[in-house]
């Protein structure tokens, strides 16, 4: 993997929001990579790269998007893992 985390520390935190309304000031304007992020193997981390790199080119901050529940639970609830 090529792309690292700026110098400075990162911020993290893991919070759920059901809209936009609630979302901090400070993420607005944030790369974000989207996904369903059920572990972070080889294509999520390809994934991730590619945001962290996006991000650190346009000075932006880092966030990911992921879902609960399944998407699959909504659309092929028969199939939901």
């Amino acid at each position: 993997m090529s792309w690292r985390p700026r110098a400075k520390k990162a911020e993290s935190m893991i919070a759920r929001h059901s809209s936009l309304a609630g979302l901090p000031a400070r993420l607005r304007g944030a790369t974000v990579a989207i996904g369903n992020f059920d572990g972070v193997h080889r294509g999520h981390q390809a994934v991730l790269e590619a945001a962290g790199a996006a991000a650190e080119r346009d000075a932006t901050p880092l966030t990911v998007l992921t879902f609960e529940p399944h998407p699959r639970a909504v659309f092929k609830p028969d199939r939901a893992p």
